[in-house]
C-alpha cells in the first residue's frame, strides 16, 4: 500500500468520523451503492459537511439526486482507494435496484433457497429474492437508460431452461417505459420486466443551462490577449490545438456560436472542453441540455475519477451510457487536435453499437477518407490490431487513433507500423483535461 497523501490525512483528522458514521459510509460503498436525499439525512446527519469536504459526491439521475462515496471519501475511509475498483455507474445501478426491491416489498431468500439459486447467478448482477411471484433472481440498471436488449437476451439464453426446471423467475427493473417489454412477452414463462422509477422520479436526467452572462466589454471580448496566449503556450505546450488558439482570439459571442456548431457535429462536449476550447462557462449557454456524470476517463485507472457535465446535441442522448458520451467527447477532442473543421465532411458514427469494421468517425479530406477511432484504454490489443486490419482493407487514406492512456501510445504505434499498408498516427486525446492557470 502506498503512502497516504498528507491532504487525506488532514481531512481524516478534521472530519473525525464517529463509529456510526464510519459504519454508514462503509455500508454505502459495500451494499447500498448510493443514497437518496432522504436516506443521506437519515444515515449521516452531517452529510452536507461531507459533500462540502468532497467525501460524498452527488449526481443527478432519472430518479433524482443520488449521493455516492467519492474517490476522496474512499481514500479517507479505506486508506487505499486502489482496492475500491467498483465503477461509479455500478453503484448507481446497485442503488436503483435496492430502492426498487424495497418499494416492491421483496425479501431475502432463506438459506435453502439461496443454495438452490446460487449456482445460476455466477457473475451476473442478480439478487435472489422472495417476491409475490415466488423465488426470483432480480436485477436492474438505471445507467444507460436501463439494461440493454442485448444484455436481457443474454440473461434469457443463459437462465431460461434453469428457471423453468427449478421454478424461479427472472425479474428485471428498468426506468424505461418500453425497454425489454417485448422480450418479457416472448419469454413470459420465466421473465418479468418492470418499468419503475423509485421515489416518484421524473424519468428525466437532462437539465438545461441557465443563461446569465457577464456584461462587461472585457468579458465580451477575446478570451486570450497575445500576452496571455504566449504565457499559456510557453508554459503548457500542446494544451491548445491550432483551431482552439484561433477561436480564443474571437469575441465571446463568436465563441458561443462556434460551440453550437461544434456540438451539432461532435454530439457531445464535456464541461472541461467548454472551458478549455471556448473559454466559456455554463452561464454563457442558453437552454443547452446537459447531464452530470462521475467518470473514470482512463480505463483501469481507478485513481482518476472526476465529476463532469456532458453537453448534448439532443434529449435522446441522456439515456445513453456515460461511457458512450465520453467516447463522443474523445472523438471530438481528436477532431480538434487534428485541426479538422466541424462541418459536413466530418461524420461521427451515431450507431448505438459500432461494428468492428466501422470507425468512430470519418473525415472526407480533399485526398481521401480518413478514419478516426477513439480508445479509452479498454480495447484489448488484439481488438486494436483487428480494427487496423479492417481499416486497411477499406482503403482509408489514413487512420487516426486516439487513446486516453498515454502509456498505450508507443504500443499502439508499434501495432500500426507492423500492419502492412496502414498509414496514420496515434494521438493522446484527453477530453477531461482541465484548463490550468497560465
Amino acid at each position: 500500500m502506498g503512502k497516504i497523501p498528507a491532504a487525506i490525512n488532514r481531512l481524516s483528522v478534521s472530519l473525525a468520523f464517529t463509529p456510526d458514521e464510519r459504519k454508514a459510509l462503509e455500508d454505502l460503498y459495500d451494499y447500498e451503492g448510493a443514497w437518496t436525499e432522504r436516506e443521506a439525512r437519515l444515515r449521516c446527519p452531517r452529510y452536507q459537511d461531507l459533500l462540502k469536504a468532497g467525501v460524498l459526491v452527488s449526481v443527478r439521475t432519472v430518479i433524482g439526486t443520488l449521493h455516492l462515496l467519492s474517490l476522496t471519501g474512499r481514500q479517507v475511509l479505506f486508506r487505499n482507494a486502489a482496492g475500491t475498483n467498483v465503477a461509479p455507474q455500478r453503484h448507481l445501478d446497485r442503488a436503483y435496484l435496492r430502492l426498487c426491491m424495497e418499494d416492491y416489498g421483496y425479501l431475502p431468500v432463506d438459506d435453502d433457497t439461496r443454495a438452490v439459486l446460487k449456482p445460476f447467478i455466477g457473475n451476473l448482477n442478480l439478487s435472489p429474492m422472495i417476491t409475490p411471484q415466488g423465488a426470483a433472481l432480480v436485477g436492474g440498471a438505471i445507467t444507460g437508460g436501463g439494461l440493454s436488449r442485448t444484455t436481457t437476451e443474454r440473461l434469457v439464453t443463459r437462465l431460461k431452461s434453469s428457471a423453468l426446471a427449478h421454478r424461479f423467475r427472472v425479474i428485471l427493473f428498468t426506468p424505461s417505459p418500453s425497454r425489454g417489454q417485448g422480450l418479457a412477452q416472448t419469454h413470459a414463462s420465466m421473465l418479468t420486466v418492470i418499468s419503475y422509477l423509485p421515489g416518484g422520479g421524473s424519468g428525466e436526467r437532462a437539465q438545461l443551462t441557465t443563461f446569465n452572462p457577464g456584461s462587461s466589454e472585457e468579458y465580451a471580448g477575446p478570451a486570450l490577449t497575445p500576452i496571455i496566449r504566449d504565457m499559456f503556450v510557453r508554459k503548457h505546450p500542446g494544451l491548445f490545438p491550432e483551431q482552439t488558439l484561433t477561436l480564443l482570439g474571437e469575441r465571446r459571442a463568436d465563441r458561443i456560436e462556434q460551440f453550437k456548431t461544434d456540438l451539432q457535429v461532435d454530439r457531445v462536449i464535456s464541461a472541461e472542453q467548454l472551458r478549455r476550447h471556448y473559454f466559456l462557462s455554463p452561464n454563457d449557454l442558453k437552454n443547452v441540455r446537459y447531464v452530470e456524470a462521475i467518470m473514470r476517463p482512463v480505463h483501469g485507472r481507478v485513481s482518476l475519477e472526476i465529476k463532469t457535465r456532458f453537453y448534448l446535441i439532443g434529449a435522446a442522448l441522456q439515456r445513453v451510457d456515460d461511457n458512450v458520451l465520453a467516447h463522443y467527447a474523445g472523438t471530438g477532442e481528436m477532431r480538434r487536435i487534428m485541426n479538422v473543421p466541424a462541418d459536413e465532411k466530418f461524420m461521427v458514427n451515431t450507431r448505438k453499437r459500432v461494428a468492428r469494421d466501422d470507425p468512430d468517425a470519418v473525415f472526407q479530406s480533399p485526398y481521401g477518407p480518413i478514419a478516426f477511432e477513439y480508445d479509452s484504454g479498454s480495447y484489448k490489443l488484439e481488438h486494436v490490431q483487428s480494427k487496423f486490419e479492417s481499416f486497411g482493407q477499406q482503403d482509408y487514406l489514413q487512420t487516426i487513433w486516439g487513446t486516453a492512456n498515454h502509456n498505450r501510445v508507443p504500443t499502439i504505434e508499434k501495432i500500426m507500423r507492423e500492419e502492412e499498408g496502414l498509414k496514420g498516427q496515434v494521438i493522446l486525446s484527453e477530453w477531461w483535461r482541465a484548463l490550468p492557470s497560465p
